[in-house]
């Protein structure tokens, strides 16, 4: 997988809400997203416990 599809796949696990999921998918994957990396772990430390988690991933882009 291309680093943009590693990182949408974390999207989609924040998106279900399986923080956990995500974070260790990001641990797992953390070479291999290169620039997405840092962009991941911002994602899944400001997406927990948050209201309207739909709405922040889509406004990510």
């Amino acid at each position: 997988m291309n680093p943009l599809d590693l990182f949408n796949q974390v999207k989609e696990l924040i998106e279900t809400k399986d923080f956990e999921a995500a974070k260790t998918f990001v641990a797992e994957n953390q070479e291999q997203l290169g620039e997405y990396f840092s962009q991941a772990q911002q994602l899944i430390s400001g997406s927990e416990g948050l209201d309207g988690l739909v709405g922040k991933i889509k406004g990510f882009f």
